[in-house]
């Protein structure tokens, strides 16, 4: 919504000979008004633009010419020239046009003379003999046709020597193709111009009248020769396959065009082309010129393609229409469609794979047109596509057709006929192809076939005609999930309506939004709905006389749509939100005030959470969608009339991110990009940004600054229309003080808001913010750059960023290059180069700016990656600012200074400090590569090269490369450049293509490997031991050892010696370290190489001035390349190289030089050549998946033209082909590995696209066919393979729920073989036939009588009963169908009949288990009586033989078995499961009586297997769960087997079963069973509390998060009892504090934490905002801490969950109550805006969900309340000062690098915490405390913070010391105890400011504090207070 620039319109100028200009000044009068003097001024101009409004006037000039006289000399002579300067401009350029436009009005007394120039110019065209020219002479042809009524008339005169000039020009040009063969850039020029002649060709023919009548007169005339000339031309390219698809199909257009042209009589044409299209055609029958001209159409097998192009012709170049052909023409429609069916692809698999998704009152037919045809004639996607187009074209023209045809055409194109049948195969097969193109040809196709039948009908109503209903049925019964179903639904609505839809099933649109959260299925889903809704409206609006119509709309389409906002999933919500209610509301925009008058009513109860929007969330995303599409005319309108603005800012801080989104949105978003910004929504959006800055989520992020950005687009624009107002306001005319045209706001409230906004985002950037805190600042700070920057014109900005830069602000901008975060650097770095001004001002201290650039060098060789990436962007903004220190290399300084004296260009001072730094980092990067030469231990250690490279790379991807001034100086960098970096490859590789370069572990001991080892190890010097390569060591710089004796040497070695490095510094070196520096500089020498040859310009000749890079040295790169690709074995590095490579290639194959074009095919064909050879010597590498070599083909194929015909493609493909199908043993097996690998990756290759779906077929059966191979590593590629091609055919997985549809194993004899089939089989069978294969499954399970059996068989079959069972009594639509339960009652008969798989006469365990749990299914299902019935357990006697079954079972009769029994696991758990119903039904029916029940809990729980026990533990926790959420008390059952839990939990050693009690006793009553412990475990309720206190305390997640909340709940049970008498639980208090304080450490697991949060959260109103504390004071704020500790925790999850603690404590009464005096500013001022001080404030947020950086504000602002409510400050104070201060922090911690011993391990991860922000929470604490003094009124003993005073000033000193001990720069060279010192700083200055507030005396200087401090200094008021 910025300011959009116009685009500048680029117009070529036109130039004239010299002879031609000569003419004009001879003829131009002196006082040039003739028309020479016209276009002598004209072609004297340089602008195009200009020259375009001088041609304008020629017309006009020559208007007012005599007509009465002859057309003088002169006019002849201009236009002659005109016709000339026609001729010479080029096809697209706008001249052209303008002037033939312009002729166009030319008066008629100057035609003759204009016509006759025209033509001879375009005579000299049509005689030019150049190949490369006959493209323009095309290109003229073509543009005198188009609305150009002299060329058209010229070329009419010239008709036939045109015409002879086409057929000329497309010979040569189809033969010139054939010469370059294989040269893509050419052959794509050619087949272009190829095109293009065809096209003019039948343009001459539809456009000059006539000429079928010239034609048919003179039969034997030149030009009747030349037009078969040209048929037998265009016969020719629609036979070459060679030639592009859309040449062949231009052909099939002009070969009809031109025989219907030429044939005569017209009533036999469409008998002739039937003929042809059937390949019936009558030699002897035909004329002779067709037969000359098409005789290969005639007289030979015809191709595919050529058959489908010929269709197409047909169809687009007769005339279809008012039966013009006659009954022939309707034969020929028929023969059309039929040969059409026959061309028709049911090949990839497509039929196979959607037959499952077609209806059933459809079937495929097969006859003997289609089908196997069918498969075999058309393989390619493209002309799959053709297909698909050409069939939507024949019912176009069937359609007009019909409007006037015979009854017997009708009756052949009716619903019912075999033609729709077919159209209807046709449409259910592909509506779901990958093509999207093609789908939506499947949707016309359709559409048209119900137009077809609609024009059969013969005026019937469409709602009854059973074609109609039948096709309604079939398409409501199929899957929501095909995606064809939406769209063919969409054309039946349009055609018939939606209330018949509706009256079959109302609750459609709810099941498709529903559907909605499939992001595959979102565009169809609502397009659908919008044509549905909008059908249904209509049809009300008609039908209905009241208003009532409205009410039933909206609950259709509306309530349903509120319900999913409110209640549905995420992805679903989103979804919708973005594709469904913006439609909604463009149609029905009065709906808005509907959807707010429901969800204003739930906001209350619908509160939402972090992962809920709830109500509010879905008024925000409908208010947002409605203003952004212009349904809410301003914000003003909407808060008042609407919501108020509570909603908006409870909107902005809550919980769920979506919710705080679409707040903001709404905010910023408006359909008029001028809108002015009221003050209310600055006030809240700057509220906004204060606590949202630190988002995880990237996308939350993203969608902020895209937000904010349109904001600020908002302020300019509008600006420039109140400064419009404020100059007509000043003006002397202008009356003042007129209202109307007052402005709601002042350009300077503007000003004030960017400069607030501005401010918060600068001190969000403090020392120690987290990524996402900066990436929101600097990207926000981006966008007022970017908005506000000063341009030239008219634009005034309203506010200018670096007007608020000074030298501060400045420092904290470069501090943000020492993130460790790339995108950082990136967004601090684009910054400051939009505040080009500001960096120039502040790079004025040499000192400075040398120490910086000694940085930057110094960073380009740490040993920490992101060191390196930190240097560059500082020589790149030193560069850019042309800020180098005056000491780098000052005489090539002054020799390039000297040479770019006098340009003064930026450009050049650019290129010269690109230089100059490069040629630094060169000489330092030789000198280290020398060192590593001799030491690759010292380099790893000491100086990685790689930043040195890395920092190179970086230098020229930012340098203008295509421009360079100085290039003679850069020739010998560049030369010097690839040298070093062949010099650095050769030291790294043989670490990287060793055969283990992850560690090279010399532990071989033959000779061959030994010897081997010797030469790496002669490369990494000096030599280790073993434990060089498991574990860091010191190794000392003389120390070797003798190889003669490996072994010996080894074990001699000392294993703690020492490397020095430059600074003489002890250095770890590790394997990684070593495996790092190699990979990371091959990488970065692969990446530099890539962007040289990416960059530069090339040199064809070595003697040619112009290029950088010589043809030679390209070869050379591409044999590097070349060789690490087929060599490497580290995947980083030949990943790496391969990103290289393909930029190498890109170039290569636009490269105009024939020899470098052809580089990629020769690589090609070599390394397909060694592949094959199978050569002992070869260094291919054949594991590790073929390592680079997949890679490096990859890259030679994806980067061929697409618009080729992909010939390396085919070829290669055939080559891997014929490998991987290769069972030819004499040559190993090493090249088919190599062929399956690289046939994996180019099928995963995307790049390939529809290119390589042809071989998916072959792929597949190799990959088959390699499962069978005895070779390990054939198999293993195979099935890699046959991944690959999975992915390729199904696409990409989407959901973890999603099965396989591969197996049908269901009988094998591996276990896991027939639990994969069963779960594959459920997508195969439709909903419908499920009881069908239901019943056949279960007859062909055997009887208890049959004799023989196998328990596999039996297994498979039930597992496959049991998936399809469960998946059809879960669907939802058959739920509700009324022969649902009696289908599932027959299911339930036939399952009887084998219940004796149930019983001990069934032996296998497994089995048993199996059938077991499908009568589990069954009883579930079946206990639902319907109405007027008896449950249908009992009426099919299921429920007795469940009871037999239970009480005949092992649960009653005792178990024989132990575990070691098969399967018996499996049968316990789906015993127990069937048997817990049971006893639920026994207790019921025993309830009140004296009746003995054979099997209860207590006798499950007291079962020794633990699968018994745990399932019956979560039913009855399940139970007591759900008795909790109705609110009322546990079953009697529960209660009284209370002292059952308690000996259990005793007894228990099963950790599952464990967990399980303490999670029942959890949830019951204390009261109810605490009482026991004394008698039932021996322990009384203390000791029971202190038992669980010590579970809790153990280091086990789940048990530990269980127990410590038990733990809770008896500690608050005990002090609810006890409270008079709260000193005899004193010492368990503590105790559980302790532990809670414990359970929130970050070294537990996340339950842990998220275990104490509830505790605490269940706590608060008892312990935490008591207004009588029963706690002591530390502890009571130990618990608090905790609180503000989790608020701060990484995981989102435990913030989420800890901001509920301060809901319910901001939910108690006495917190929302201020007992704090003296007035507040409200939401007007920044600092009250941040300390949530105001109860009124808070009171807002008492009951909303907000997210964690409010609640930590909030959580400190009500504590602090509390300290006052229980008048505990003056205790209480000490306490939040240490918080303040960190007391725990040691001060010798503050320079201890973090990085010490992590080059050990670099690849291990601490802990860090990404979210948490010390010194948010630091100002949080301050700004609170600063307003307790004034408010509590009491003194502050000196004696209590004496201490803290003195803690404070000696860090402060010990800060102060640390810093002037830390070397110059130190931000960038010790960034972490820079930081460190930096934060101990503010905080040991926020604490000495409090104090010396508190005391009411001055200890500091305001200038001595930072900025944020320094509003705190002011005097203290009673306002401020």
């Amino acid at each position: 919504m910025g300011v959009k620039k116009k685009r500048e319109v680029q117009v070529a100028a036109v130039t004239v000979c010299h002879q031609d200009l000569e003419t004009l000044r001879s003829f131009a009068d002196v006082e040039g008004t003739n028309l020479a003097s016209l276009l002598l001024h004209c072609v004297q101009l340089t602008d195009g633009v200009s020259q375009i409004q001088s041609v304008k006037q020629i017309v006009p000039l020559l208007e007012k010419v005599d007509k009465n006289g002859v057309c003088d000399p002169a006019t002849q002579s201009c236009l002659d020239i005109l016709a000339g300067i026609y001729f010479s401009l080029a096809l697209k350029n706008p001249l052209k046009k303008v002037l033939a436009s312009s002729l166009n009005g030319l008066p008629e007394f100057f035609l003759t003379e204009a016509t006759h120039s025209f033509t001879s110019h375009l005579q000299e065209e049509l005689n030019t003999a150049d190949l490369h020219s006959y493209r323009k002479v095309i290109d003229n042809i073509s543009s005198c046709m188009e609305n150009f009524n002299l060329g058209r008339s010229s070329v009419v005169n010239l008709l036939e020597n045109v015409l002879q000039f086409l057929n000329k020009s497309l010979i040569e040009i189809l033969e010139e193709n054939r010469k370059f063969a294989g040269n893509h850039i050419v052959q794509t020029q050619l087949m272009n111009d190829l095109l293009v002649g065809i096209r003019v060709s039948m343009t001459l023919v539809q456009k000059v009248q006539g000429l079928q009548g010239d034609l048919c007169s003179e039969p034997g005339s030149p030009i009747w020769q030349t037009v078969c000339d040209l048929l037998s031309m265009f016969t020719r390219c629609l036979n070459d396959d060679d030639l592009l698809q859309t040449i062949q199909s231009t052909s099939g257009l002009a070969v009809i065009l031109f025989v219907k042209t030429m044939f005569h009589p017209p009533e036999k044409l469409p008998g002739l082309i039937s003929s042809l299209l059937l390949q019936s055609v009558d030699c002897t029958s035909i004329p002779e010129w067709f037969m000359n001209s098409c005789r290969s159409l005639c007289c030979a097998d015809v191709s595919a393609s050529t058959l489908l192009f010929l269709c197409q012709g047909t169809l687009a170049m007769l005339d279809w229409q008012d039966r013009s052909m006659g009954p022939s023409g309707e034969a020929l429609l028929l023969d059309t469609v039929r040969v059409l069916f026959t061309l028709s692809s049911h090949m990839f698999m497509e039929l196979d794979n959607h037959h499952h998704s077609q209806p059933q009152s459809a079937p495929i037919f097969l006859d003997g047109h289609g089908g196997v045809v069918g498969r075999q004639r058309i393989k390619e996607s493209t002309l799959e596509m053709f297909l698909s187009r050409i069939l939507a074209s024949w019912t176009n023209s069937a359609i007009q057709i019909l409007e006037s045809s015979s009854p017997n055409l009708k009756a052949s194109l009716n619903g019912d006929s075999s033609i729709a049948r077919r159209l209807l195969e046709y449409v259910y097969t592909h509506w779901e192809h990958p093509l999207d193109a093609l789908r939506h040809q499947t949707k016309i196709i359709f559409r048209n076939l119900l137009q077809m039948h609609q024009l059969t009908m013969g005026g019937a109503d469409s709602v009854t005609d059973p074609f109609f209903l039948e096709l309604t049925k079939s398409l409501l019964k199929l899957e929501w999930h095909i995606k064809g179903k939406y769209s063919c639904l969409g054309c039946l609505v349009e055609s018939i309506g939606v209330e018949h839809i509706l009256s079959i099933d109302k609750t459609i649109p709810s099941q498709i939004l529903e559907v909605m959260g499939d992001q595959s299925l979102v565009p169809y889903a609502s397009d659908l709905l919008e044509t549905m809704f909008k059908n249904h409206k209509s049809h009300l609006k008609c039908q209905t006389v009241t208003n009532t119509w409205m009410d039933e709309w909206h609950e259709t389409w509306v309530s349903p749509l509120l319900s999913i906002l409110c209640g549905g999933n995420l992805d679903q919500k989103s979804y919708v939100i973005d594709y469904y209610l913006p439609r909604l509301l463009n149609y029905s925009p009065e709906s808005l005030q509907y959807m707010v008058k429901i969800l204003q009513a739930s906001i209350d109860t619908e509160t939402g959470s972090y992962n809920r929007r709830g109500a509010l969330g879905a008024l925000m995303a409908c208010l947002r969608t409605a203003r952004a599409h212009g349904h809410l005319q301003s914000a003003t309108h909407a808060w008042e009339d609407l919501m108020c603005g509570t909603r908006i800012k409870q909107g902005l801080i809550h919980q769920h991110c979506q919710v705080r989104i679409d707040t903001l949105g709404l905010l910023c978003e408006s359909n008029r990009s001028t809108e002015v910004v009221s003050i209310e929504e600055m006030q809240w959006v700057r509220f906004f940004i204060t606590y949202n800055l630190n988002s995880q989520s990237p996308g939350v992020r993203q969608q902020i600054c895209s937000l904010l950005k349109k904001l600020f687009c908002r302020i300019q624009e509008s600006s420039q229309v109140l400064y419009k107002l404020e100059q007509r306001k000043s003006a002397p005319d202008s009356e003042s003080g007129s209202s109307s045209e007052r402005p709601p706001v002042s350009l300077q409230q503007y000003k004030n808001f960017m400069s607030s906004v501005c401010n918060i985002l600068f001190e969000a950037l403090f020392p120690g913010s987290s990524y996402s805190t900066r990436f929101s600042a600097l990207s926000i700070l981006g966008s007022v750059a970017e908005v506000f920057a000063v341009s030239e014109g008219n634009i005034q900005p309203v506010y200018q960023l670096s007007h608020d830069i000074d030298a501060g602000r400045f420092q904290i901008l470069m501090e943000c290059f020492t993130s460790t975060f790339e995108e950082v650097k990136t967004l601090a770095f684009d910054l400051l180069m939009k505040l080009s001004s500001v960096t120039a001002r502040q790079f004025q201290d040499a000192e400075k700016l040398q120490g910086l650039f000694q940085a930057a060098l110094e960073l380009s060789t740490s040993t920490k990656p992101y060191d390196c990436v930190t240097a560059s962007y500082l020589l790149n903004l030193l560069i850019w600012q042309d800020a180098l220190p005056a000491s780098l290399t000052a005489s090539q300084a002054q020799q390039l200074t000297h040479r770019a004296h006098g340009a003064a260009e930026k450009a050049t001072v650019l290129e010269r400090n690109t230089l100059v730094v490069i040629k630094c980092l060169m000489e330092n990067l030789e000198d280290e590569i020398s060192q590593a030469e001799d030491s690759l231990l010292q380099a790893a250690s000491s100086f990685p090269m790689y930043g040195r490279v890395h920092c190179i790379t970086r230098a020229f991807q930012k340098l203008p490369l295509n421009d360079l001034r100085l290039v003679s100086e850069w020739r010998p960098v560049v030369e010097g450049l690839l040298l070093l970096s062949y010099r650095l490859s050769a030291v790294v590789s043989p670490v990287i293509q060793s055969s283990s370069p992850e560690g090279l572990i010399p532990m071989d001991t033959d000779s061959e490997s030994a010897s081997r080892l010797q030469v790496i190890l002669n490369e990494i010097q000096p030599r280790d031991t073993n434990a060089y390569f498991n574990q860091a060591k010191i190794l000392k710089e003389c120390d070797s050892f003798d190889l003669e004796d490996l072994s010996a040497s080894v074990s001699n070695i000392d294993s703690s010696a020492e490397i020095k490095g430059k600074e003489t510094k002890t250095c770890d070196v590790t394997a990684q370290m070593v495996l790092v520096c190699c990979w990371r500089s091959m990488k970065e020498v692969a990446l530099l190489l890539g962007t040289l040859c990416q960059l530069l310009p090339m040199r064809p000749v070595p003697e040619s001035s112009n290029g950088l890079l010589t043809v030679q040295q390209v070869k050379e790169i591409g044999d590097y390349f070349k060789q690490h690709l087929l060599q490497s074995r580290h995947r980083g590095a030949f990943e790496l190289a391969y990103t290289g490579f393909v930029k190498l290639t890109e170039i290569l194959n636009r490269c105009s030089a024939v020899s470098l074009q052809k580089l990629p095919e020769q690589w090609l064909w070599n390394v397909l050549e060694e592949i094959k050879s199978s050569d002992p010597s070869s260094k291919l590498c054949a594991t590790r998946r073929s390592a680079g070599i997949p890679f490096y083909i990859q890259a030679l194929l994806a980067s061929e033209p697409k618009k080729s015909k992909m010939d390396l493609l085919k070829i290669t493909m055939k080559e891997l082909i014929s490998l991987a199908l290769s069972v030819d043993g004499s040559k190993g097996t090493v090249p088919q590995v190599h062929a399956l690998n690289i046939l994996r990756a180019l099928f995963r290759d995307t790049r390939l696209g529809e290119n390589i779906i042809p071989y998916v077929a072959d792929g597949a059966k190799a990959a088959i066919l390699g499962f069978t191979s005895p070779v390990w590593a054939v198999r293993n590629s195979s099935t890699l393979l046959f991944s690959s091609l999975i992915t390729r055919i199904f696409g990409v997985k989407r959901g973890k729920d999603e099965l396989s549809k591969t197996n049908r194993c269901g009988r094998s004899p591996i276990y896991r073989s027939r639990e994969m089939a069963a779960r594959a089989l459920v997508p195969f069978i439709t909903i419908d036939q499920i009881p069908s294969t239901l019943h056949a499954l279960l007859d062909s399970l055997p009887n208890s009588t049959d004799q023989c059996f196998r328990q596999n068989h039996i297994h498979g079959t039930l597992l496959q009963v049991f998936h399809l069972l469960q998946a059809y009594v879960t669907d939802s639509r058959h739920r509700t169908n009324a022969d649902f339960q009696h289908e599932l009652s027959d299911i339930t008969a036939c399952t009887k009949a084998k219940l004796w798989l149930a019983t001990r006469q069934n032996p296998c365990l497994v089995t048993r288990a199996v059938y077991i749990d499908i009568l589990f299914l069954l009883t579930k299902c079946l206990d639902r009586p319907a109405e007027s019935k008896q449950p249908a357990l009992q009426s099919l006697g299921l429920q007795e033989d469940v009871r037999r079954i239970v009480l005949g079972s092992e649960l009653v009769t005792g178990f024989p078995w132990t575990f070691k029994v098969p399967g018996l696991p499996q049968y316990l758990q789906s015993l127990t499961k069937l048997a817990i119903p049971e006893v639920w039904a026994s207790l019921a029916e025993a309830e009140g009586q004296a009746i003995a029940i054979p099997l209860s809990f207590s006798r499950l729980l007291e079962s020794s297997f633990p699968e018994v026990r745990l399932l019956t533990l979560d039913t009855l926790l399940e139970r007591v769960m759900s008795s909790e959420l109705e609110e009322k008390g546990p079953p009697p059952l529960l209660c009284s087997m209370g002292e059952d839990f308690l000996l259990l939990a005793m007894k228990e050693n099963h950790p599952g079963c464990f967990c399980q009690v303490l999670k029942i006793l959890y949830h019951m009553n204390p009261s109810e069973w605490l009482s026991q412990t004394e008698h039932c475990v021996h322990l009384s309720p203390k000791e029971f509390l202190i038992w669980t206190m010590d579970i809790a305390s153990k280091d086990r997640s789940e048990i530990q998060s269980v127990a410590l909340k038990l733990a809770s709940k008896l500690i608050a049970h005990h002090v609810q009892t006890c409270e008079e008498n709260k000193d005899s639980i004193a010492p368990e208090l503590r105790q559980w504090v302790q532990l809670v304080v414990w359970s929130c450490g970050d070294h537990l697991p996340t339950a842990s934490r998220l275990a104490a949060a509830e505790v605490l959260t269940s706590a608060t109103p008892l312990f935490l905002t008591n207004p009588r504390p029963i706690l002591e004071l530390q502890d009571t704020l130990a618990l608090w801490k905790c609180v503000l500790t989790l608020l701060q925790s990484e995981e989102q999850a435990v913030r989420e969950a800890a901001t509920e603690i301060v809901t319910v404590a901001m939910s108690q009464g006495n917190t929302c109550q201020s007992t704090a005096g003296g007035s507040h500013t409200g939401m007007e001022g920044s600092i009250c805006d941040l300390q949530m001080r105001d109860p009124k404030a808070r009171r807002e947020f008492a009951f909303c969900q907000v997210n964690a950086s409010v609640a930590l504000a909030l959580a400190l602002a009500v504590l602090c309340d509390l300290l006052q409510q229980w008048d505990q400050l003056v205790p209480g104070l000490p306490i939040l000062l240490g918080w303040l201060l960190g007391e725990s922090d040691d001060p010798q911690y503050l320079m201890q690098s973090p990085h010490q011993g992590e080059d050990d391990y670099i690849f291990e991860k601490s802990e860090v915490n990404f979210w948490a922000e010390t010194l948010t929470f630091v100002r949080y604490l301050c700004w609170q405390l600063f307003h307790l003094p004034c408010q509590s009124g009491q003194p502050y003993p000196h004696s209590q913070l004496c201490h803290l005073q003195t803690i404070a000033s000696e860090k402060r000193h010990l800060v102060s010391e640390l810093f002037r001990e830390l070397p110059l720069s130190a931000e960038f060279l010790k960034t972490v105890e820079y930081t460190r010192l930096r934060i101990q700083e503010e905080r040991s200055l926020a604490v000495l400011r409090l104090l010396a507030f508190l005391e009411g005396k001055e200890v500091l200087r305001a200038e001595d504090c930072p900025r944020e401090w320094r509003q705190l200094m002011a005097p203290r008021t009673e306002a401020s207070c």
